[in-house]
């Protein structure tokens, strides 16, 4: 989970979410259309604003099925049905989180509220587990929420973790042939890129660079 700043609505929720919003008030059906609220539109920008990851665990959403998401559940607040701030992107796991009702959204960290700081202050990485910090409870809340600790999450952060441990074996091949004992330029900028927030799974190796090279 990374911090994903909000872009400015679609212009199809700027033009039709009171409308939208009227119509599913005033009906009898349980959930809305998912026509409306995951739009071409609101999907695009969603994708834009967080480089086509999953807002809740970072894995990549391309090629795979790709959710909106209604962060606070519909059945607790109809009104929010199509409100852009409400609308999530996540993956089909991620998007099968426990109900507000088992663990509310006020006991788990939000990547739309609280910035990069904050969420390494609850979540970290032991290779590519991903833990509680320190026993943060609300650190605790979010990876049982979200199920982040799940056996194919691990599986893919591990694949990940593997292209950099590829990466940082061929740079100390160079560095041990070459004589050298820091790093030069590009090597750094290859590493750094890795906890770059395009990059999926960025904040495990936030978590790791952090420890190992200057920003």
């Amino acid at each position: 989970m990374r911090h994903i700043k909000r872009l400015p609505a679609p212009q199809i929720l700027v033009e039709k979410q009171e409308e939208w919003t009227q119509k599913f008030l005033l009906s009898n059906n349980p959930r809305p259309d998912s026509s409306k609220y995951a739009h071409r539109e609101i999907r695009e920008a969603l994708n834009a604003m967080s480089m086509h990851k999953c807002f809740y665990c970072e894995r990549k959403l391309k090629g795979i099925t790709q959710e909106v998401d209604h962060y606070v559940e519909v059945a607790e607040a109809r009104e929010k049905a199509f409100a852009w701030e409400n609308l999530y992107l996540a993956c089909s796991d991620c998007n099968r989180k426990l109900s507000n009702r088992s663990i509310p959204n006020s006991e788990t960290l939000d990547p739309c509220m609280h910035p990069d700081e904050e969420i390494m202050q609850h979540i970290t990485f032991e290779d590519e587990m991903v833990l509680s910090l320190n026993g943060s409870d609300k650190g605790l809340q979010t990876i049982k929420k979200y199920k982040l600790d799940s056996q194919q999450l691990d599986y893919l952060r591990l694949k990940q973790r593997q292209y950099f441990t590829d990466l940082l074996l061929r740079i100390k091949d160079n560095q041990i042939k070459e004589n050298r004992k820091h790093l030069i330029p590009a090597e750094l900028f290859a590493l750094n890129r890795f906890r770059q927030a395009e990059n999926p799974f960025s904040l495990m190796f936030k978590v790791l660079l952090s420890k190992h090279l200057p920003r």
